[in-house]
């Protein structure tokens, strides 16, 4: 990926998430942007890159053959919010992830946003279960039938992901 991609996803999601969480959001992506089993999808208006969603690799210890992604960050830069960039890349992505044999997509996010594109509030554990207060954020979405049925157990994501403030959802609305 060259660095214009790299400095231009950053913006997308330093933009979209604002001050308080932008930078912190915008640092994770170029972190994770650098694992090399990242998947990026994008969306470009007018000459620019215009929404971003990013999937790195989500490890159900049980079961490690069963290929699963984490979704995260996903952002649209605010000029773009409501004119379908969300739904583009939410859509492209999920038909890339079928694409590659994907089981399934977890997400820890927005309750109202992700359901509209099949994703529904699961049991499995996150990689700290213990932190998780609001359990309707925590969602999969299902690309292989009776994937997500038989998993099991603790789960690991990429190390960018396995501090344990990314999995609280104490305090957030």
């Amino acid at each position: 990926m060259k660095h214009n991609d790299i400095d231009a996803i950053s913006n997308v999601h330093l933009q979209a998430f604002g001050d308080d969480e932008g930078p912190e959001i915008s640092q994770l992506a170029r972190d994770i942007l650098g694992h090399p089993n990242t998947i990026s999808i994008s969306a470009e208006r007018d000459g620019t890159i215009a929404g971003n969603v990013l999937f790195t690799p989500f490890v159900f210890a049980d079961h490690p053959d069963t290929k699963c992604y984490l979704l995260a960050p996903c952002g649209v830069l605010p000029e773009y919010q409501g004119h379908g960039v969300g739904r583009e890349i939410m859509e492209d992505s999920i038909e890339h992830l079928r694409s590659i044999g994907t089981d399934a997509v977890f997400v820890l996010g927005v309750p109202t946003f992700y359901p509209r594109y099949g994703f529904a509030p699961t049991d499995k554990q996150t990689p700290y279960p213990d932190l998780l207060t609001i359990a309707e954020a925590w969602m999969a979405l299902e690309l292989t039938e009776g994937s997500i049925a038989k998993l099991s157990g603790p789960t690991l994501a990429i190390p960018q992901f396995m501090h344990s403030h990314w999995w609280d959802t104490t305090g957030r609305d």
